[in-house]
Order: structure tokens, then C-alpha cells, then sequence
């Protein structure tokens, strides 16, 4: 399947921070003024995400960032050409009963189908106060990777804690269950990926893309009230407040240049070269060469 100048289908996993620029770019038709037809396509879940790029049934994926380094190590001919974000919110969320992230030993904790950022954070915050997530916890994956089932099921008991990105902790929140605990990392997310062969073919195209979605973050940031309206459609809820938490949380963390920092990747980012992202997307691009990620200068590319 080849990218075209008329139309291209753009994946992203979940209705979470890292993606609200690109519902901006669809519903207000700027990637259209870039000569660009995109379609959004909601695919529920990261490792499904991933597969749709490498099988070629998309040309273009947004976030899914642990599954795409995962990729690159086994050896995908996948890139990251930018990213949405350098910091990411995460929450903690528990029926109202649990008071410490110790009362979850022996608990149900939902996951999303295939074990993502999320599910990476969740270990690593049972293992920080003494647990171990192989024997204290049980994991049971909740529906098709959307939120919305894993919100029901804190809801009727059938999971004991999950841990979601905005909105979805608000939402629950409101449902009477407990936000236990927020945490902040410095980690990619909203990462624009593609593949090594459509970058070859249609490098335009690739910038073209690029430059709708940094428009599509300045409308964002410049345009609170309509992009509020925009994300209760794709969110699908029309509670203003938490379409306002939601923009106060992605307005406040985006890369306006795409920028990546190194600080953001994650682990397996900083420890192999070959899927290390640096510089600022304003001015580079990767390239596929003998190495899995090389730059250019955007100049020459006719930016």
C-alpha cells in the first residue's frame, strides 16, 4: 500500500492526550490545505497500533511508542519522525476502598491487550513500594484497548485498579473511584512513526504531513474553545470539564517543533543507538540508511 498525495490512512491506539492534535488536523481540515487527504483511524491498542504499520494496512502511526522501539530492536523497518509530547501524565486509578498501592497486593489490576507504557508503569510503581507485580497482583486484560471497558470494570469490580491517561482518570473519577496516585515521566508520547519504505517513496508527502500536524498543534493552543468542542466529539463526551482538563494537560505539554528530547525516550531508546531520536524535527528528519534512524537537514528537503 502506497502513500498518496490524495489520501492516506492514519492510525492512532487510544482517546489520550498524545493524540488530540491530530483530531484538531481532521476536524478543521488542515491537512487537507496541505494537499493531504488523511484518514483517522482509531485501532484500540498499541500492539495492534504497531501491526497495522508493519503489515502496511496504514501508513502512518500516532503513539504506540513502547511497541514501536520494540519493533525497531526485533528488527522492523520502522521510524519516528517526531514526536507530540516529551513528558507524559499517568494515574493510578482504584475502586474507592484502596488506600495505598500496597492494598493492591492480591488484587485484579486491568491492562489493555498487549502490554504497553502503561502496563510498564503500573510495574514499576507496584515494584517502588516493595512489590512484585509476577506474584502480588493478578493482570487481566479488559477489552479491545480502549478505555472505556476498563472504566466499566472498576466501575462493577471486576478490576481493582488500572492505570489510565486523561481523560479517562477524570471520568472515573467522577464515577466514584479513586485516583490513588499521579505520576509524571519524562517519556515520548504521540510519536509520529512510519515505515523505512514509504519515507523513501514520498519523502514530500512525509513533510507535508508534518507540517499539518505542527499547524494543527498552533490552532490547539490558540483555539481553547473550539478545540474543546472537537475533543468531546472524538472523546465522545460532552462534560466541558473534563474536555478542559484534557486540554489543559496536552496544550501544556506539546512540542510545538516535534521536538524529541533524549531525557524522553525510553529505556531501550537511550541504551541502542538505532532507534535513538535526536535534534529538533524543525530541522531534521530521520533517513533510512545502514542504520535504522539518520538525520537530514529539513532545508534540504524543501521545508
Amino acid at each position: 500500500m502506497g502513500w498518496s498525495a490524495e489520501a492516506f490512512r492514519v492510525g492512532f491506539p487510544s482517546l489520550a492526550t498524545g493524540f488530540a492534535p491530530s483530531w484538531v488536523a481532521a476536524d478543521k481540515a488542515i491537512w487537507k490545505k496541505h494537499g493531504l487527504d488523511v484518514e483517522l483511524i482509531f485501532l484500540r491498542g498499541g500492539s495492534r497500533t504497531v501491526s497495522a504499520l508493519i503489515g502496511g494496512s496504514v501508513d502512518f502511526i500516532i503513539g504506540s511508542d513502547l511497541g514501536v522501539t520494540t519493533a525497531l530492536l526485533q528488527g522492523a523497518s520502522l521510524i519516528r519522525v517526531g514526536v507530540t509530547t516529551n513528558t507524559l501524565g499517568y494515574s493510578m486509578v482504584t475502586q474507592p476502598n484502596i488506600k495505598t498501592i500496597r492494598d493492591l497486593k492480591g488484587k485484579v489490576v486491568g491492562i489493555t491487550p498487549g502490554r504497553d507504557a502503561a502496563y510498564a508503569r503500573v510495574v514499576k510503581l507496584l515494584r517502588d513500594n516493595g512489590m512484585d507485580a509476577s506474584k502480588d497482583v493478578s493482570f487481566l486484560s479488559v477489552g479491545d484497548g480502549g478505555p472505556a471497558a476498563r472504566v466499566a470494570a472498576l466501575s462493577s469490580g471486576v478490576i481493582h485498579a488500572t492505570m489510565f491517561t486523561p481523560p479517562s482518570d477524570m471520568i472515573s473519577e467522577k464515577a466514584g473511584m479513586r485516583i490513588l496516585t499521579k505520576i509524571d515521566v519524562a517519556n515520548v508520547g504521540g510519536g509520529l512513526n512510519t515505515s523505512t519504505a514509504i519515507l523513501q517513496k514520498s519523502r514530500s508527502q512525509v513533510l507535508r504531513f508534518l507540517r499539518g500536524y505542527m499547524e494543527a498543534i498552533q490552532y490547539l493552543k490558540s483555539h481553547k474553545d473550539e478545540s474543546l468542542k472537537i475533543f468531546s466529539k472524538y472523546v465522545r463526551n460532552p462534560d466541558l470539564a473534563i474536555m478542559a482538563y484534557l486540554y489543559e494537560e496536552i496544550s501544556s505539554r506539546v512540542e510545538t517543533g516535534l521536538r524529541p528530547q533524549a531525557e524522553a525516550g525510553s529505556e531501550s531508546d537511550r541504551r541502542d543507538p538505532k532507534v535513538r531520536l535526536l535534534g529538533s524535527t524543525s530541522e531534521i528528519i530521520a533517513k533510512p540508511t545502514s542504520h535504522r534512524l539518520a538525520f537530514i537537514d529539513w532545508k534540504q528537503s524543501g521545508w
